[in-house]
């Protein structure tokens, strides 16, 4: 399950998304977090410093049934304004592959 924290970012986004033919591609990392680890995980989506970029926590379910950190990560836009994932400014994140659309960074 994802818990959208971005105030209205992630209507952007996806607006964007789909003016650039990528909301499939938006959709199906989106769906992965939301199913990582299944029913045992929620993924808070927070806006990004990076443009149409996301950060996320992922929690776990714990004992009493409240959730707690597992981890964190980015779910970063990738394409020409960044060097296809060079590292380069202004995402600052790395791909081994050049990347044109979003990747998921832990």
């Amino acid at each position: 399950m994802i818990e959208d924290k971005t105030d209205g970012y992630l209507d952007e986004v996806k607006i964007f998304a789909n003016r650039v033919g990528k909301a499939d591609q938006l959709q199906r990392v989106l769906d992965y977090l939301a199913n990582y680890g299944q029913s045992e995980t929620r993924c808070l989506l927070y806006k990004d410093f990076a443009p149409k970029s996301f950060r996320f926590v992922m929690e776990r379910r714990a004992d009493d049934g409240g959730f707690v950190y597992w981890f964190n990560g980015g779910l970063v836009f990738h394409g020409n304004h960044d060097g296809y994932g060079s590292g380069a400014a202004p995402t600052l994140c790395v791909c081994v592959n050049p990347t044109d659309g979003w990747a998921i960074h832990t």
